[in-house]
């Protein structure tokens, strides 16, 4: 039996319907997942690691289509929306916007004993939301307990200062997102304290891979016709959307792409997150 090495070090059989599943989940019909999934199983070797797999498969369907390839390379392309976590932050914003939420980032607000800094504040139907945002940049961190103990106390403070000031608390609910996983002792803390949790994958509904998914919206670190030195110019200007190259390209000039790239980058742009 062939086993694998996961981003957190632990092992687990290679099992070639996960690899099919994560192609499938990007859009790739079942003709292209099976040929991508057969060339990718011939690579395998004991005590692979999964990031390998991922490369072989990327590589794979770069080949059969770019616009494929940028959007199963989505959970990788958020890591390298660093190293500040701002751009992080921005793009959450934007998500939540295109859930018809209003928002404001890095907003400060007055609790007990300390003043704060929340990520994102969040505000639909009368209902206030704090979001305080994780970002790791290693597929195998979990958000841990420690974590969680951290940003509950914080809108607690918050909460207790309305309380003080006989005044509607600015926010209703807090939320911590992460990019990457929780550990099981934070999800049972946060449940039992009513703090909301929002992973990769957690909860198994509505967590950031399906609401990415949902609204289309995917961050300039998927496309595969910009190099990182570039990535960074365009998220230096808070350009963090696929979208906003679609609609504005002068973008890339600004950033100081070669204008011998554009067309190509446009193109991608358009085909995998549409000018709309």
């Amino acid at each position: 039996m062939i086993t694998i090495v996961k981003g957190d070090g632990t092992r687990e059989p290679f099992n070639i319907e996960k690899l099919e599943h994560s192609m499938l989940r990007c859009g790739a019909n079942k003709g292209t997942v099976e040929k991508v999934a057969r060339e990718v199983a011939r690579t395998i070797q004991d005590g692979m690691s999964t990031g390998e797999i991922y490369k072989n498969a990327f590589k794979t369907l770069r080949k059969e289509e770019r616009a494929l390839a940028a959007r199963y390379s989505m959970r990788r392309a958020i890591l390298d929306m660093g190293p500040t976590g701002f751009p992080f932050e921005d793009y959450f914003s934007e998500l939540m916007r295109a859930k018809g939420y209003e928002t404001k980032v890095r907003q400060i607000l007055q609790g007990r004993c300390a003043e704060h800094e929340v990520d994102v504040v969040l505000n639909k139907g009368g209902k206030a939301i704090g979001a305080e945002l994780k970002f790791h940049n290693t597929l195998g961190f979990k958000t841990d307990l420690k974590t969680t103990l951290y940003v509950r106390a914080r809108f607690w403070d918050i909460e207790h200062a309305a309380e003080d000031r006989h005044e509607t608390c600015p926010i209703s609910e807090g939320w911590l997102v992460t990019n990457t996983k929780f550990t099981d002792a934070a999800i049972h803390y946060a449940t039992c304290t009513r703090l909301m949790l929002f992973g990769w994958s957690y909860p198994h509904t509505e967590n950031l891979a399906s609401i990415i998914q949902e609204t289309g919206l995917y961050p300039i670190t998927v496309l595969t016709t910009i190099s990182k030195k570039e990535e960074a110019a365009l998220l230096a200007q808070q350009v963090t959307l696929c979208r906003d190259i679609a609609r504005n390209p002068e973008a890339l000039e600004r950033a100081g792409i070669p204008k011998r790239k554009h067309a190509d980058i446009i193109t991608e742009s358009a085909a995998l997150c549409g000018s709309a």
